[in-house]
């Protein structure tokens, strides 16, 4: 006995034959007719039939042919409702599908087949801004780039009705750099668009990305880039004598980690100290500061390249000793 879905597709390629439509009756009889799901109750007048939902798998060639021609597939769907019209059965669908080369199925019945993605973990905040950086240096924006290694990234998610999780990003910049953002406000978007750039995934979108100011640890000051740079280890030195110490300005471009301008606050009164790359008239065995006016002074940052000059550039600021 043939099968009824069989037997049903050959009335259909029969009916288009005897219509006149050879070549489209061709493309059905080598298509794969499957129902599409259950029956669904209609009611049509005085009667109520089973409407049925069918799909006709076909080739790419197929596929193409009935696609680009919208009356070839008008005439196929109506072979099929007139096979299908009984008294008690309608046809209520019957969609096309593409049959996918090597199965021989469409991608209805071998979806549940594909394997989902192994989860990855977020990447950590250092690696995003690192990431970040690099694309700002790579177009040419090293400043912009300087600012990012110096800060840090706070990242979370964020509640979602889509299918991609979404994660909201904080670069918090030292206080000088923020400073100089709001001056440029070009510079901040490139900022924000790399960082965007960076912490996107497959599974995770960045929602937003928002420029803040670094915060201060309980009784301390704003971070003030890497460890190992003359203005941080200064700003170090001056803490551990009681100052309070904020940078206000930086220039990148300045080379050995000069360019950098501290408030400093110690027993009521505030400095304004410069590390320079080098300080005009600079003698040996002294500090070769240049006082700009009251309380403003300029010192060289090689004075700052290890802790323990530091540490006696501190003092001599903060007139508690004098530098070798």
């Amino acid at each position: 006995m043939i099968p009824a879905l069989t037997a049903l597709k050959a009335a259909a390629a029969a009916l288009l034959e005897a219509r006149g439509e050879r070549g489209l009756s061709a493309l059905v009889a080598g298509a794969e007719l499957a129902l599409a799901g259950p029956p669904q109750r209609w009611t049509m007048g005085s009667r109520e039939v089973s409407a049925l939902r069918f799909s006709l798998a076909v080739d790419a060639p197929a596929f193409a042919a009935l696609t680009a021609d919208a009356t070839r597939l008008a005439a196929a769907r109506d072979a099929f409702a007139s096979a299908v019209r009984t008294p008690e059965t309608e046809l209520a669908d019957l969609m096309l599908l593409l049959r996918l080369p090597g199965v021989g199925r469409g991608w209805n019945q071998v979806y549940r087949e594909a394997a989902l993605p192994a989860a990855t973990e977020r990447p950590p905040p250092d690696a995003v801004l690192g990431g970040a950086a690099a694309l700002l240096e790579a177009s040419g924006d090293a400043r912009g780039a300087a600012m990012l290694r110096r800060a840090r990234l706070e990242a979370a998610q964020v509640p979602s009705s889509g299918g991609v999780a979404l994660v909201r990003c904080v670069v918090r910049l030292d206080p000088a750099d923020r400073a100089a953002l709001d001056r440029d406000g070009e510079r901040a978007e490139r900022l924000q668009r790399a960082v965007r750039c960076a912490g996107t995934r497959a599974a995770e979108a960045v929602a937003s990305v928002e420029l803040a100011t670094a915060l201060a640890p309980l009784g301390g000051s704003p971070p003030l880039g890497p460890a190992e740079a003359p203005g941080a280890r200064l700003a170090r030195a001056l803490e551990a004598r009681g100052a309070v110490v904020v940078p206000v300005s930086r220039d990148d471009g300045e080379p050995g980690g000069g360019g950098v301008e501290l408030a400093v606050v110690a027993s009521g009164e505030l400095l304004r100290v410069r590390l320079a790359a080098s300080s005009p008239g600079r003698e040996r065995g002294h500090g070769g500061w240049k006082a700009e006016e009251i309380r403003a002074i300029t010192v060289a940052a090689q004075d700052a390249a290890t802790p323990e000059r530091a540490g006696e550039l501190a003092a001599l600021l903060l007139g508690g000793g004098e530098l070798a």
